[in-house]
């Protein structure tokens, strides 16, 4: 089985905080991959079995935060699929590490190409502190309709994350899609995290403050993140048709939000 370079820095970029901010959702790559013992392979070399799959919108599909979040001795498998009905889109939020994450967005006749995230239950208690649940992300049961797997034959329940707040408008009462998110139907203008949080700093600072120095201060001050988030919610819209249900569940640990 072939093994990849861990020290690749297309899938393992060495970044500093500020480029972590301004380039996710990152790289990953179109086919499955694994982590396991330590090293990086191409293709499935891990059971299944057991497993809970996850769909990846955002940075969980890329081996960069998933290194970040669980590191390379942990057996993760990640298996590419497509999902339907649905656009990746800006939420009405911000991360603890200062990007404007992802959420999906219900549009009948989109679809957009990402990829399963093969857990254990130990793996996704892990997840679920690491997205928020319950105060960031639902954690969500997907139609079955809704997603098409590859490379693997599947057919149980599909689990993700849905962003608690809603989608960020920005200007307009639409949803702006992440730009490295392919999608096979463009129906709303896509822009890259630089872009979203250069518009989001002007709306905030008038120029006052540059991008930089303005993330600083939200990485570093907690209760100054919550308060922007706060108030993007005046700019923010939730799903009135969805294709996912809520899943109720009870987290150990203290989630990073």
């Amino acid at each position: 089985m072939k093994c990849f370079n861990v020290n690749d820095l297309k899938y393992f970029p060495e970044y500093n905080w500020f480029e972590k901010a301004i380039n996710y959702p990152y790289d990953s790559p179109e086919n499955s991959y694994t982590f396991k013992n330590g090293k990086f392979y191409n293709g499935i070399h891990t059971s299944l079995k057991k497993r809970i799959p996850i769909i990846s919108i955002g940075s969980n599909r890329s081996p960069y935060q998933l290194k970040n979040k669980f590191g390379l001795q942990q057996d993760l498998c990640v298996t590419p699929a497509k999902l339907y009905n649905s656009e990746i889109v800006y939420a009405a939020s911000i991360s603890v590490y200062g990007s404007i994450p992802a959420t999906q967005w219900p549009k009948e006749g989109s679809d957009a190409d990402l990829n399963l995230l093969w857990l254990t239950e130990e793996q996704l208690n892990i997840m679920h502190l690491s997205e928020g649940v319950g105060i960031a992300y639902d954690f969500v049961e997907l139609d079955k309709s809704s997603v098409v797997l590859k490379e693997v034959d599947y057919s149980g329940p599909i689990f993700g994350y849905v962003s608690t707040k809603g989608i960020y408008t920005f200007e307009g009462d639409f949803p702006l899609r992440l730009k490295k998110i392919k999608s096979n139907k463009n129906t709303f203008l896509s822009i890259d995290e630089y872009e979203a949080l250069t518009k989001l700093n002007f709306q905030e600072t008038k120029g006052k403050i540059g991008l930089e120095k303005w993330l600083k201060e939200l990485i570093s001050h907690k209760t100054k993140r919550l308060k922007l988030i706060k108030k993007m919610l005046n700019k923010s819209i939730l799903p009135k048709h969805k294709y996912w249900k809520v899943i109720k569940i009870n987290v150990n640990g203290t989630n990073i939000f």
